[in-house]
């Protein structure tokens, strides 16, 4: 009886190891089935990628071959919109493509600037200007990059379908008919490296060159302070003793500046002038029981112990018992916009839980405004008899360039009641501007 138990178990114990086995080899082969599907979708997904690449970088090519002869604001726009349109697939596909490793700087820079640029050129053309000779021949420099790059990536596409290029490999390590197969981050790269001779273009745009190299508008001239003296103004901001403040680092930017930590808050101190860069707090808000003018107050009197005089608050949102008001810099009669800084007020208690000053600390300088060369009634038949005007003054706005231009500011509104900024250049005329006022419980914004 012993003998017939013991047969039963170990068939038994054979019958489950052999379901066991059963089970985890159906587990395995469905995984590698899945795990291969998923590397075929994977790989089509790159395909495709490289394939939209090659049209829309071609596409960007026949568009400057006729772009460089266009002399007309509606030719001009009309390619721009075209430029814009491709280079945005081209981005979209690049990011698809696995390319993480490669550097492609350059690349990246030709698609931002290209529709930007060419949009600047139409603008100008439109003013009744005409383009010059410079930049003629900057738009032939970004046809003969445009060419190199198109005989590149079209050369790619043809070696990945002739079984020459591999979207995995790192390294140029693996043979088929007697030939390395090359990496698709190494093609990628090598035809960065022939493009070197990349043109700096400075217009009147969003990706101009001249924004990424311009310096603090605030900081010139001034002289640098010692680590020292920051980590005492750093103090002061911080309403701290000197012991109980730390450094933690510099920034070597356009805006370089000590870093220092002290309670929940870390403070920013530029190295000339030893201007407040940025405070921010790791203090959360509790229960609000300030308003938005207990915010204002708080925020006002930071400011001006802080050496930040004749702000004016413009925009203010509330959220999760923060009030976060947006101030400008208010010169005579002109509002000045790029001169920006945001505050963050805690409504449980006024504790200032931020302050971001680099949009003071790069624009805010001595000014000497333009007399209007029209007057506030002429600009003001400029806006939509659509909209009436309720109140009017002097601004200077930020334009997409990083530049500036002055502007009446019309607070209008419309026929259902809500209400629109308007401006007009004071000294062309045109209407640069129009941005919608968004009214909510939560504040007031600009759209």
């Amino acid at each position: 009886m012993g003998k017939t138990v013991s047969k039963r178990r170990k068939i038994r114990l054979y019958a489950y190891t052999l379901a066991v086995f059963t089970v985890l080899l159906t587990f395995s082969i469905v995984g590698n089935v899945r795990a291969a599907r998923s590397q075929r979708q994977i790989r089509i997904a790159h395909e495709r990628a490289l394939c939209e690449l090659d049209t829309y970088i071609s596409n960007i090519h026949t568009d400057l071959q006729k772009g460089v002869y266009a002399n007309t604001p509606t030719m001009l726009g009309t390619m721009a919109s075209q430029l814009r349109r491709e280079a945005t697939g081209a981005k979209s596909s690049l990011a698809v493509l696995p390319l993480s490793e490669a550097r492609l700087d350059n690349t990246y820079k030709f698609l931002s600037q290209i529709g930007d640029f060419v949009t600047a050129l139409s603008k100008k053309v439109e003013r009744g200007e005409t383009i010059s000779a410079e930049e003629r021949e900057q738009l032939f420099a970004l046809l003969r990059f445009s060419e190199t790059l198109t005989e590149d990536i079209s050369a790619m596409r043809e070696q990945l379908f002739d079984g020459y290029l591999d979207f995995e490999t790192a390294e140029s390590t693996l043979e088929q008919k007697g030939e390395q197969i090359a990496s698709l981050s190494k093609n990628m790269e090598d035809a960065e490296q022939s493009l070197t001779e990349y043109p700096s273009l400075l217009y009147d745009g969003p990706f101009s060159d001249h924004i990424n190299q311009r310096d603090a508008a605030l900081l010139q001239d001034k002289s640098e302070i010692t680590k020292e003296e920051a980590l005492r103004k750093a103090a002061a901001v911080l309403g701290l003793a000197e012991k109980d403040v730390t450094f933690l680092s510099e920034e070597a930017d356009a805006t370089a500046a000590y870093c220092f930590s002290g309670g929940d808050s870390t403070v920013a101190i530029t190295k000339k002038g030893g201007y407040l860069l940025y405070l921010l707090s790791g203090h959360f808000a509790g229960e609000s029981k300030l308003e938005y003018a207990d915010a204002r107050k708080y925020a006002v009197e930071f400011l001006n112990k802080n050496g930040f005089l004749d702000m004016t608050e413009s925009y203010y949102t509330v959220s999760d018992g923060i009030c976060t008001i947006n101030y400008a810099y208010r010169d005579g009669e002109y509002i000045c916009y790029p001169d920006l800084i945001k505050i963050s007020v805690s409504l449980e208690n006024g504790k200032i839980l931020s302050a971001d000053c680099r949009g003071y600390v790069m624009n805010h300088k001595t000014r000497t405004h333009p007399t209007p060369a029209i007057p506030a009634a002429e600009a003001q038949k400029k806006v939509s008899p659509l909209l009436t005007v309720i109140d009017t003054r002097l601004a200077v706005i930020p334009t997409e360039s990083a530049g500036e231009r002055t502007a009446y500011e019309f607070h209008c509104k419309n026929s259902e009641g809500a209400e629109l900024l308007v401006y007009i250049n004071t000294v062309t005329g045109y209407e640069d501007d129009i941005l919608l006022l968004l009214y909510s419980d939560d504040g007031v914004l600009t759209k």
